[in-house]
């Protein structure tokens, strides 16, 4: 078998080539289209078995095939891990099929289906499917199998407890994957009910795939759930489950089928309300939920927030869910305690957030601020703390202003992503949606452009830097849903005194749609706090600030949904030397950026 590299660094993907062809098939790779082509390596003439070829490659490359004066269509690279193309021989063209990882996913899938009820031969079964089904050798089978199986993505118990069993379910609560100071990715699975029930899993399935009573022979069961217990689950999002109540062994009703969505998820199986023989009812709490649960639990021991031990006593003995799916006592003591720490970093940072008052101002300045229409308007700006400085603008821009941002940049939830850290990765601790605004592509009477140029009026007036819109960061919107936050992080200099020229030096928020509940900004290091109402705008310094008082972060929406426009500012940037040459992003000292 032969195996041509296409690029230096090898790429994660694969193109898998399987030949009938009796004579040699060049390969050649089209980098511009059809129009043009490199020599990329050839099969040798097929014999009784198809000769095969492997190339590595990206998403989006196309490949022809010739072997003599026949010649293939062009095919396409998917992007998934592996891609197959099988040519055959035609009567005037060299005949290419495509077989996606997508359709080699669901092809392993059927093959798992075939075979898994085999005690013995199951590999041979496997290879036979495959081979009889799409003519895929062993070698290849291998690779899919191992890429695809159901059994590399099987879930897994990662823990379990009785409710009743005071000792051993902190045990099991506080063991493997639970060492950090986040939540670990993992399904929670309570049965609250008198009798046991199974959990299921059902491979590659939609929910609606599982209301039948052959449901159960269609699933892989993962284990048992104990009357009045829990099991911890690791598993992949969109996984699907069914829980199954072993005196009947039959699906309990369409409420107890659900997909794993990822990170922590907690289901509870109780007893219908309905009566004693109904069928079972299944809530589900993601953890932003379980994050406002818990928030609002401890709202009643916030006058003993001063004192952990004490206020963790309090939360344990008021912590209840809903009537209809009320946890046992004994595991609200567990998990309150658990989740709590985990979901709100901890109390410090609830007590900042939840239940100290905002800052009061030391003082008032007077700043000179366009009012959109050319002309200065004089604002008072609060001081909120000196060192560094940390300023509030009540009214910065009216609500009509903020809509008409909103409009124009057309903002919707929906077209946002969730927001990246420093090289490109997601952190549990920014838990928001973003998206980059250009302001240098506006035209000069924009709602936009005017905000900007008062986000820069607003920046040298408080601070006294020499701060410019040229050569600037864009500005970043940032969208946060009930739960979502962005935990305790410095955005620039933090820990420097001073930066180095061409670094963050100072940050701004205009706040554009306010939470009904929470989504304070504290500064961590103190007990500064920002409320902000809408059309307010905060600025802070740290251009001097070697304690790392800048340290800071977005409390959790409890309720509603919060919006801002943030501007990080930097010293020393130019139409020439702009934020991209610096390459620092800030100089971060937080870890999780």
């Amino acid at each position: 078998m032969l195996r041509f590299v296409l690029l230096a660094v090898c790429a994660a993907q694969e193109l898998h080539i399987l030949s009938k062809v009796p004579e040699t098939v060049q390969v050649h790779w089209l980098p511009g289209g059809d129009a043009k082509s490199h020599p990329s390596g050839e099969l040798e003439p097929a014999g009784e078995e198809a000769s095969s070829f492997i190339i590595n490659t990206y998403a989006g490359h196309s490949f022809r095939f010739q072997a003599g004066t026949l010649s293939s269509k062009p095919v396409t690279h998917s992007g998934g891990a592996y891609d197959l193309v099988k040519l055959s021989p035609g009567a005037a063209a060299l005949t290419a099929e495509l077989v996606t990882a997508d359709q080699l996913h669901s092809l392993v899938g059927e093959m798992y289906s075939h075979c898994r009820e085999r005690d013995s031969g199951y590999i041979k079964c496997c290879h036979d499917f495959l081979n009889k089904s799409r003519g895929i050798p062993p070698f290849f089978a291998d690779k899919y199998m191992n890429a695809f199986s159901p059994h590399r993505l099987m879930p897994r118990v990662a823990g379990r407890g009785d409710f009743k069993d005071s000792k051993s379910h902190i045990h099991n609560l506080d063991d493997d994957g639970y060492g950090g100071s986040l939540p670990p990715d993992e399904m929670v699975v309570l049965n609250n009910m008198p009798i046991p029930v199974e959990l299921h899993w059902a491979y590659a399935a939609d929910a609606s795939d599982l209301a039948s009573d052959t449901a159960v022979h269609d699933t892989t069961l993962i284990t048992d759930v104990g009357s009045k217990s829990f099991v911890r689950i690791t598993g992949h999002p969109g996984q699907s489950f069914l829980a199954v109540a072993q005196h009947t062994r039959q699906p309990v009703s369409k409420t107890a089928l659900f997909r794993y969505p990822s990170e922590l998820f907690v289901v509870m199986i109780s007893e219908s309300s309905s009566g004693k023989d109904a069928k079972p009812d299944v809530a589900i709490w993601d953890q932003d939920e379980l994050k406002i649960i818990l928030s609002e639990f401890a709202k009643k021991c916030g006058d003993r927030s001063h004192e952990e031990q004490s206020f963790m006593e309090c939360l344990k003995q008021t912590s209840s869910f809903p009537p209809a799916t009320r946890l046992p006592y004994k595991i609200l003591q567990a998990l309150t305690a658990l989740w709590f720490q985990l979901l709100w970093t901890s109390l410090q940072h609830w007590r900042h957030c939840v239940y100290l008052p905002d800052t009061a101002p030391l003082r008032h300045i007077t700043l000179e601020l366009h009012d959109g229409s050319g002309r200065n308007r004089s604002v008072k700006a609060q001081v909120l703390r000196e060192k560094p400085f940390v300023v509030g603008i009540a009214g910065f821009a009216t609500a009509e202003e903020c809509k008409e941002l909103i409009t124009s940049q057309e903002l919707e939830t929906e077209d946002l992503a969730m927001a990246f850290i420093t090289g490109g990765a997601h952190s549990k601790s920014r838990r928001t949606l973003t998206r980059n605004l250009y302001p240098t592509h506006e035209a000069p009477g924009s709602i936009f452009a005017k905000l900007y140029t008062r986000f820069f009026q607003a920046a040298r007036g408080a601070s006294g830097y020499d701060l410019w819109p040229e050569g600037q960061e864009p500005v970043n919107w940032l969208h946060y849903k009930p739960g979502y936050e962005y935990r305790p992080h410095c955005d620039g200099g933090c820990g420097y005194d001073p930066v180095t020229l061409g670094a963050r030096v100072a940050s701004s928020l205009l706040y554009c749609n306010v939470a009904e509940q929470g989504g304070s900004t504290i500064f961590t290091k103190d007990t500064t706090k920002f409320t902000p109402a809408k059309g307010d705008f905060l600025f802070f310094a740290y251009k001097h600030d070697p304690d790392f008082m800048s340290m800071h972060a977005a409390c959790p929406v409890l309720k509603g949904v919060k919006s801002t426009a943030t501007q990080w500012y930097r010293e020393g940037v130019s139409a020439d030397y702009t934020w991209e040459h610096v390459q620092d992003l800030g100089q971060s000292h937080s870890p999780e950026l």
